[in-house]
């Protein structure tokens, strides 16, 4: 006569146990990875609607230049003295309505791999206080301008800009945030272009 069995054997109860335990740990990789999938995502998106603010800036503050007969100071200079480029010009496009305040300097420039733009009041806005952005984690940073048409020749990108009361036709800056395969410059255009005449 056979016996019949009540529970189970220490061996399936090792297989259950085994079983289990590769289960739960493979569901807890899968959360670990959708949390920091999740995270990078953030991370991203945070990052790409800094750099989108930050270029709709810069263009609102280099298309609203003052007129050159009201100011002293050079309109527009690349300053490459330092090896990394510096791009400073006066605008009055930092605040709302723009075009109606007074002229601002402004600074572009990438330092510790921070992109930083830094505006700061002269003549009648003096007493506002200087306005700061910045984008993290930003790698090379490059300025072109785009110069005058002569009568014979089309215009050419150059690196520098030597005349202090007048701005060039168009800037490019150019900056790499991570992740970027290719940066996408950031192209205004300060001037109606010319063709050069035959």
């Amino acid at each position: 006569m056979r016996r019949q069995r009540r529970g189970f054997t220490l061996l399936e109860v090792i297989v259950a146990i085994t079983v289990t335990g590769l289960a739960l740990t493979t569901a807890g990789m899968a959360l670990t990875a959708a949390r920091n999938t999740v995270v990078r995502i953030q991370t991203h998106e945070a990052r790409t609607e800094a750099d989108s603010r930050l270029r709709a800036l810069l263009t609102d503050m280099l298309r609203h230049a003052p007129a050159a007969e009201q100011v002293d100071a050079p309109l527009l200079v690349v300053d490459r003295s330092g090896g990394a480029p510096v791009l400073r010009f006066l605008s009055n496009g930092v605040r709302e309505p723009y075009g109606t305040g007074g002229p601002w300097l402004v600074e572009v420039a990438v330092r510790d791999s921070v992109l930083l733009v830094r505006a700061t009041p002269t003549g009648r806005d003096g007493g506002a206080s200087p306005l700061t952005a910045t984008l993290s984690s930003v790698s090379g940073f490059e300025v072109r301008v785009l110069e005058h048409a002569s009568a014979l020749e089309s215009p050419t990108w150059r690196a520098d800009w030597p005349i202090a009361q007048d701005r060039p036709r168009a800037i490019e800056l150019t900056w790499r945030l991570p992740a970027n395969d290719a940066p996408i410059p950031l192209r205004v255009v300060l001037a109606p272009l010319e063709r050069p005449r035959s």
